[in-house]
């Protein structure tokens, strides 16, 4: 699916996860993890490419669900320290934390790149 990348697609695509893994009969606690990494990824890539495109896709690999979400920028996402009263910096953590493997790859079309989770 395109969005817009701007913060109100960071909502609409952790509810777009929830809608997907709760009619593919995934646990809840499954989903509600689900939604935080798409929320962390997808907040990545609308500060990456605010304004510009977006594409999140969901999908079933053996049993698991998978995240992906390309954005047109060139510049990968990078872990760094947050400070106990800094607003932002944990999420990359976030992800590695709550899924199996995860990972960024180009895009197939050489624009961008696809961050990807695969929860367990």
């Amino acid at each position: 699916m395109t969005l817009l990348a701007v913060e109100s697609s960071v909502v609409l695509a952790r509810e777009l996860v929830r809608y997907a893994l709760a009619n593919w009969t995934f646990e809840r606690a499954a989903i509600d993890d689900s939604a935080v990494v798409a929320s962390e990824i997808v907040t990545n890539a609308v500060n990456a490419a605010y304004g510009r495109e977006i594409r999140i896709r969901i999908a079933v690999r053996a049993g698991a669900a998978l995240f992906e979400c390309w954005d047109p920028s060139p510049e990968l996402p990078r872990s760094r320290e947050a400070g106990p009263d800094d607003l932002d910096g944990r999420g990359l953590a976030i992800v590695a934390a709550y899924a199996k493997d995860t990972g960024i790859r180009p895009s197939a079309t050489g624009v961008g790149k696809v961050v990807w989770a695969l929860m367990p």
